[in-house]
């Protein structure tokens, strides 16, 4: 009988911005994908805050210039998520979408924290 296939993770990217009510989102992201690994892309600050909500923390989201944005876009891509949730959504996090292959299911989080539907 084939192994199984390792589940693909799910990142949500939060560089820090939105508190308390981002954190809520976060945590309600984690409920939702409860079987598949959770990665969480933030600041040093971010990763503190968040403690315990994510499987694995990358702590370098907020690294500025062009190398730092295409190291990011790689790491997105080597990861090969199921769905990415952008806590963010500012036009730096917009724009990494379309440099991340293969396109994973992108999903920007309402600034209320409204977490969207699954389609």
């Amino acid at each position: 009988m084939p192994a199984s296939l390792p589940a693909r993770p799910v990142i949500v990217i939060w560089l820090g911005a939105g508190g308390p009510e981002r954190l809520a989102a976060l945590a309600g992201l984690r409920t939702r994908h409860a079987g598949l690994p959770l990665i969480l892309l933030t600041t040093p600050d971010g990763a503190r805050a968040a403690e315990g909500h994510a499987d694995e923390t990358w702590s370098d989201g907020a690294a500025r210039g062009a190398a730092a944005f295409l190291a990011r876009a790689r790491r997105l891509s080597w990861a090969s998520p199921a769905i990415v949730y952008d806590l963010e959504g500012s036009p730096a996090t917009r724009f990494l979408r379309f440099c991340v292959w293969p396109r994973p299911q992108w999903r920007l989080v309402a600034r209320g924290g409204e977490i969207p539907p699954l389609s």
